[in-house]
């Protein structure tokens, strides 16, 4: 859906009011302020340029709820009547032109957003075509919340041309301080991905040396029982299906993180999701003998959302639960609501989560960490997995804990459907219209928790 939010004039007079506009508009719609500011520059410097070749143009701001990869989009087109762009792929590839030259603006604004399209009609003239995503936890914006936004924007005061130069500046510190700290996180980053490619390495080779020691002996051995054969078959079936797990974990978590995983949505009702993840984990928290509580609410709450992921989401929660909490212990999943949305608190006794691990807890790969210190395995996925997965849904994970050897709470929030969707949902269920597909069967929860003490 497509909603137009503002139509403005291009020309040297407008340049600071555009800025400020374009600053507005991110904030309104909820882009962060890193986000802001790359928007801000990179149509500051496109509508730069049709004044210097075009003298004037026009600049429009649009927001569309389903944009690439089902993320809310701003979208701003600047076009102008000038005499278009002759050079135009050297210009995108910010190619010195003959008199050496380099036209950083447009290609320079090409790397700040998520998308920059420049089309040059025939007739002569230019279009700018400039996409930013909102993050992928921002809530969704119904017809009447974008239009409540525009009419903020229409009430907000412009800024002066000195209160426009005091807002670059704390930008540019702004966007200096951001840069250390991404070089800071890029270290760490890579800290962890050479620990997680070390534990990868253990995890991949046990299982290769279990088949490798059995098929040497099944070799060497001149004889073979069937009962043998089959003792052996089954150890190398068990190998097998755990090598078949890290490669579907890193392979799922690398779907998610490059938006290739299509949702497939449905009306869902969450007590009744939350029960069915709590029976598919049953071996997990049996096998350690926890006592399972489950609390759901007492009304129906239905959401729209893909079921076999929002399982996904639900299994691996529980199924870290059980690995990080002790034999014996408790694990209590409950279902409430809290507005228009759907809570579900997954809450464990376990070893708790360390107060210096908690904000890195859903990184990917942290796990790693846990794993080289001898604690419970896995890839560190897990959490980044549904910590993606419920954004894609329009909703938040968040974790908290006392410290270690207090347990830890994770928390799921969901928005609620509209009234039509849940009306929908009770006609499917109560037999009034033919049911959608139920839940996928058979789903594997990604197995591993990031961060040491994590419960």
């Amino acid at each position: 859906m497509m909603q137009q939010v503002l139509t403005t004039r291009v020309s040297a007079a407008t340049l600071v009011l555009l800025r400020d506009r374009t600053r507005q508009i991110g904030e309104l719609f909820g882009l962060d302020k890193t986000q802001r500011t790359r928007l801000t520059t990179a149509v500051s410097e496109i509508a730069r340029n049709t004044v210097q070749y075009a003298t004037e143009g026009s600049a429009s701001f649009q927001f569309d709820a389903a944009g690439r990869h089902g993320l809310q989009q701003i979208i701003v087109q600047v076009t102008d009547k000038g005499p278009g762009i002759a050079n135009l792929p050297s210009v995108l590839a910010g190619t010195a032109d003959r008199n050496g030259r380099v036209p950083l603006g447009i290609a320079g604004s090409r790397r700040l957003v998520d998308e920059l399209r420049v089309e040059c009609p025939a007739g002569g003239g230019t279009m700018v075509t400039i996409v930013m995503a909102l993050p992928r936890g921002a809530p969704l914006l119904t017809a009447a919340a974008m239009a409540a936004l525009v009419g903020q924007l229409g009430a907000r005061r412009t800024q002066t041309p000195m209160e426009e130069l005091e807002q670059q500046n704390r930008d540019m510190l702004f966007a200096l301080d951001e840069l250390r700290l991404r070089q800071l996180e890029l270290q760490q980053a890579d800290e962890r991905k050479n620990q997680f490619l070390g534990t990868l390495a253990h995890e991949l080779r046990n299982p290769l040396g279990t088949l490798k020691m059995t098929l040497s002996i099944l070799t060497r051995k001149k004889e073979v029982t069937t009962a043998e054969l089959a003792q052996r078959c089954e150890v190398m079936e068990r190998q097998v299906s755990q090598l078949a797990r890290l490669v579907d974990d890193l392979m799922d978590v690398s779907r998610v993180t490059h938006g290739k995983v299509a949702l497939e949505r449905q009306p869902l009702e969450v007590n009744l999701l939350v029960s069915q993840a709590v029976e598919m984990t049953g071996a997990a928290t049996e096998a350690r003998r926890h006592a399972v509580s489950v609390q759901l609410h007492t009304d129906a709450l239905w959401i729209r959302g893909d079921a076999a992921r929002l399982m996904q989401v639900l299994s691996n929660l529980i199924h870290n639960a059980a690995r990080y909490t002790p034999e014996g212990g408790n694990i209590t999943v409950g279902v409430r609501r809290e507005s228009s949305n759907a809570v579900v608190d997954i809450i464990d006794d376990g070893i708790g989560i360390a107060a210096d691990v908690l904000p890195t807890v859903f990184g990917l790969f942290v796990q790693a960490e846990a794993a080289s210190a001898g604690h419970a395995g896995g890839l560190g996925v897990g959490l980044t997995l549904v910590q993606r997965l419920t954004e894609d849904h329009g909703g938040t994970v968040t974790a908290s804990s006392a410290g270690l050897g207090q347990g830890s709470r994770f928390t799921v929030t969901l928005p609620l459907a509209s009234a039509p969707a849940a009306r929908h949902a009770i006609e499917v269920r109560e037999g009034l219209q033919a049911p959608q597909p139920a839940l996928a069967p058979n789903l594997q929860a990604v197995d591993g928790r990031p961060g040491l003490g994590v419960a």
